[in-house]
Formats: C-alpha cells, structure tokens, sequence
C-alpha cells in the first residue's frame, strides 16, 4: 500500500513540474511579448511629440482627444 501511494505521489509531482515548465514558458513569452508592445508604444510616441498640442491645468478650453472642440 506504501508503494502504490508512493508511486502516485511521484506520478502526481511529475505531472506538476511538466506543467510548472509550461506554465514558465507561457509566462516568458507574454513578458516578450509585453517587451515588444512596450517598444511599439515608446516609438509610436516618440514619432508623435511633435503633432501633440500641450495644454495647461488654467485653459478654460476643453481639449479632447478628437480635437472635437465644445459650441457654446
């Protein structure tokens, strides 16, 4: 009895580390893959640095992102 338990704990430990391997190697390609997201965004926003209208926290003017301005 012993041994038949002893041999379902190691079954059961294997099928663990096989998936903890998976699962690492899941987790190291969403961090590439965030890595490379992150490069897109930084150079998208530098290209754009120019193009961007600063405002101030005093202008009364409501600035959005569709540059869509309010009637009054």
């Amino acid at each position: 009895m012993n041994e038949q338990l002893v041999n379902q704990l190691i079954e059961a430990m294997n099928k663990q580390a096989l998936a903890m391997e998976k699962q690492t190697a899941a987790i190291s390609r969403l961090a590439e893959s965030n890595e490379a997201l992150c490069s897109v965004i930084v150079q998208v926003l530098s290209e754009d640095r120019d193009d961007v209208e600063v405002t101030e926290l005093n202008d009364t003017r409501p600035q959005y992102l569709s540059q869509k301005t309010i009637r009054r």
